[in-house]
């Protein structure tokens, strides 16, 4: 008892002096529970709560709206570039798809062509399927959204044309042997929404950074905040490198990226799916945004440019079943994929047709179908903006116009107009507002008309702009409007909502009280909004070596966790190209450095070790690749690996280059 009692004396005399001495208190504990004597493997394990103790800088979050236009965007923009400007406007299609579902031909269409028709249906993701050919002469109802016309003259094909319409699930069918149409009502729902329900579109543009936004579509922005009272989100931070990641975090509300956060001094956050769950499992079922309003009676569509899809690139399952009432993938699949030449021919960007104007028409045609049916809709324009910053420019007047024509239906609705991420690649990624534009995509929202006159709405949605935002929070907005839809209290948003199971916040209510930051959020730190000072360091040749060396071991070790090793080459350090040392953080530092084979740059953080020196380790969770990698990578079929894969069967071109 008596060496109890002493014990108990001693401790709390040494306690008591560290605290009077200001010795960290938390570090000791460890000490004393034994934690710091178990060895190297205890030093590894606990790497990530020493790293906290000190760098508190990641507890704020200061946030900067950059800056439209600088003398150094002004270098590297145009724009006037117009791919379109000399395009053959004069062009006109020799058939049209009528509102009743028939084909006919216009007086442009040469007498002697035979013309028939034919659908092009949904098989699977990767695959369409074909009707039987209908003379267009026999006047065919065409019940279903994609039809292809073909004319032939003298056994050659001299005309091809895709065409599509919102065919209306509910409406009855009749007899194609003539007579009009019969248009049926639509069914009632089992899911009976409110006569207020508002629809809800969301138009997604590929790699449009939010101050590119701006740039690129002033007009368009102009129009919807004027118009629409729509507020511009400033601070979203995607939550992953490229579209795939961000899609299912707002569409799906799940993580696919394992975080590493040893930067900040805690633990990892693990994905919610793993490779197998989100690419080789198909995504019915699951959780999908759109199938969600679909269960509460919404009528649903959706439309990608690009037929192999964000949830699909290069070799994911996707959906077995088309995902929504109105899907447009065989339109990209025959026009894309197959591309047959006639066809592409007079459907090409030189008769000014462009692959995000064949969503904007779809998406058209869906507003106005279905009356009195609330609906959600989302199109994903690929290839607008992601492999140029100037492309997107001449744009600007189309999405305007589309907003123009529609402003009824859209103006009593919800519109997300919005990117996944920022650019990429190329000159306009390397300028200031370029980096902070990676990481920190688009994103307009506007509400229903009748909802601007909800003060508490409008209040919370303002003040949120203003707070950093995830696409997570987006999937929790999304999810609020559906299930608000026919509730009583849908005009009452003075309350936050906290689901346990979801990674976000709807920033139609008042965030939670916690502090939002990095550290708080579901981020990974190297695409993490919060501004931090850094100061360029010298590189010497020993820093160049040790921080190079870091950084390939840690692209090689995930390489080797991606069981890839076999047909990628082991990268070695070239140059260390930059080294920033993060102000107010114990050793850590911002490192760019070219790794060959290749000569691709990468970009990460990496931390000094407290005990040697000359020793670096990678704290945040991937490598990011900063310039194109092209066709590097094709050996591997695996997305999230391909940047940081060179294919050793290009080894040989290399050395005879």
């Amino acid at each position: 008892m008596h060496i109890f009692l002493r014990v108990i004396i001693v401790l709390f005399v040494v306690l008591y002096g560290l605290t009077w001495l200001d010795i960290d208190y938390e570090n000791i504990t460890r000490i004393l529970s034994g934690e710091e004597l178990l060895g190297s493997q205890a030093s590894t394990i606990s790497s990530f709560q020493r790293t906290g103790l000190i760098d508190d800088i990641f507890d704020n979050c200061k946030l900067e709206v950059t800056q439209t236009w600088t003398s150094e965007l002004k270098r590297v923009l145009n724009p006037l570039h117009d791919p379109m400007k000399s395009c053959n406007r004069s062009f006109v299609s020799w058939s049209d798809l009528g509102d009743d579902g028939r084909v006919w031909m216009r007086t442009e269409a040469p007498e002697q062509a035979e013309c028939r028709a034919r659908s092009v249906i949904f098989k699977t993701e990767f695959h369409h399927a074909f009707g039987q050919w209908y003379d267009v002469k026999e006047g065919h109802v065409f019940e279903n959204d994609v039809v292809e016309v073909e004319c032939q003259r003298s056994n050659t094909t001299v005309y091809q044309f895709l065409h599509y319409q919102i065919w209306q699930k509910q409406r009855n069918a009749t007899s194609n042997s003539g007579g009009e149409r019969n248009r049926a009502k639509i069914e009632e729902k089992k899911n009976k929404v409110d006569d207020r329900s508002p629809s809800v579109y969301i138009i997604v543009v590929d790699s449009i950074g939010a101050s590119h936004g701006r740039r690129v579509f002033p007009q368009t922005l102009r129009y919807l905040q004027e118009e629409f009272g729509a507020v511009d989100m400033l601070h979203m931070n995607k939550v992953g490198e490229n579209s795939r990641p961000n899609g299912i975090a707002f569409l799906f509300g799940k993580s696919i990226t394992n975080i590493k956060r040893d930067i900040f001094g805690l633990p990892p956050l693990p994905a919610d799916w793993n490779l197998k769950e989100f690419c080789k499992t198909h995504l019915d079922g699951r959780g999908f945004i759109l199938k969600e309003f679909e269960k509460r009676g919404y009528t649903t569509m959706m439309a990608e440019d690009w037929h192999q899809g964000v949830f699909n690139w290069p070799s994911c399952y996707g959906f077995k079943k088309e995902p929504t009432t109105h899907y447009m993938r065989p339109f990209q699949l025959r026009l894309n994929k197959d591309h047959p030449k006639v066809l592409r021919d007079n459907m090409s960007s030189s008769n000014c047709f462009e692959q995000h104007l064949h969503l904007n028409g779809y998406m058209e045609k869906f507003m106005r179908a279905y009356p009195n049916t609330p609906k959600i809709a989302m199109t994903w324009a690929s290839n607008l903006g992601h492999d140029s910053a100037n492309l997107p420019f001449h744009a600007d007047k189309e999405y305007r116009k589309l907003f123009e024509r529609n402003r009824d239906e859209l103006d009593n609705s919800f519109v997300v107009f919005m990117g996944d991420h920022g650019l990429r690649f190329g000159k306009l990624r390397w300028t200031d507002a370029g980096k902070r534009d990676i990481n920190n995509p688009m994103m307009i929202v506007s509400v229903p008309r009748w909802l601007r006159n909800n003060t508490t709405l409008m209040a919370n949605l303002n003040k949120n702009a203003q707070e950093l935002l995830t696409m997570f929070d987006l999937h929790a907005t999304l999810l609020d409007i559906s299930e608000s839809s026919n509730s009583s209290k849908s005009s009452d948003f003075s309350e936050t909502i906290v689901k346990p199971d979801l990674r976000g916040s709807s920033f139609l209510r008042p965030l939670p009280s916690t502090p939002r930051n990095c550290k708080t959020l579901p981020i990974p730190p190297q695409y993490c909004l919060c501004k931090v000072e850094k100061e360029k360091e010298n590189i010497t040749s020993e820093l160049s070596s040790s921080v190079g060396e870091s950084i390939a071991l840690d692209v090689n070790e995930r390489l080797a966790e991606w069981n890839v090793t076999e047909i990628c080459a082991r990268l070695e350090p070239e140059k260390l190209t930059e080294l920033q040392r993060v102000v107010g953080a114990r050793d850590l530092y911002e490192a760019t450095v070219k790794l060959r084979p290749g000569g691709g740059s990468f970009q990460t953080f990496v931390r000094r070790d407290e005990f040697n020196a000359s020793s670096f380790s990678v704290v945040v969770p991937d490598v990011t690749r900063l310039d194109k990698y092209g066709r590097q990578a094709d050996c591997t079929q695996k997305n999230e690996i391909r940047p940081l894969c060179f294919c050793k069967g290009r080894l040989a071109a290399l050395k005879g280059a």
